[in-house]
């Protein structure tokens, strides 16, 4: 479908189509309104300001989506049916923008610290660490 033709409702195919997302939907938006609480709470800290809009912007398109498979589902309409998948669609791009960027944050920090024990000698001392006597 493209943008300038009427939206297909009570299409059989998109119906069934849509059935999965629409029976997912529940889900869906326990995890998005888990997102939204979560970023809130990242929001309570001085560095979460910087990134708590991201949990709660895709908690957001995660309940849109759900909302729009269930009508999708219900109605047969087309055009809400692309509209969840295009939300789903951003939701995974982030997601694995979001992994990807902590992958290689962990590869770096990996890096430093085999780095700090080649730099150290390798030798640690835990003896101030220990309450144990022996």
């Amino acid at each position: 479908m493209t943008v300038n033709q009427p939206s297909d409702v009570n299409n059989p195919v998109v119906a069934n189509v849509m059935r999965p997302l629409h029976d997912a939907a529940g889900w869906m938006k326990l995890i998005g309104t888990l997102g939204i609480v979560y970023g809130v709470l990242v929001a309570l800290t001085i560095i979460g300001l910087i990134i708590a809009w991201l949990p709660i912007w895709m908690g957001v398109l995660l309940n849109r989506a759900a909302n729009e498979a269930r009508a999708a589902a219900m109605a047969g309409d087309e055009a809400q049916a692309i509209s969840a998948t295009g939300n789903l669609s951003t939701i995974f791009k982030v997601q694995g923008i979001i992994t990807l960027i902590s992958l290689v944050l962990s590869a770096i920090v990996l890096v430093a610290f085999i780095g700090a024990i080649v730099a150290g000698g390798g030798s640690f001392e835990f003896e101030a660490l220990s309450p144990l006597p022996w």
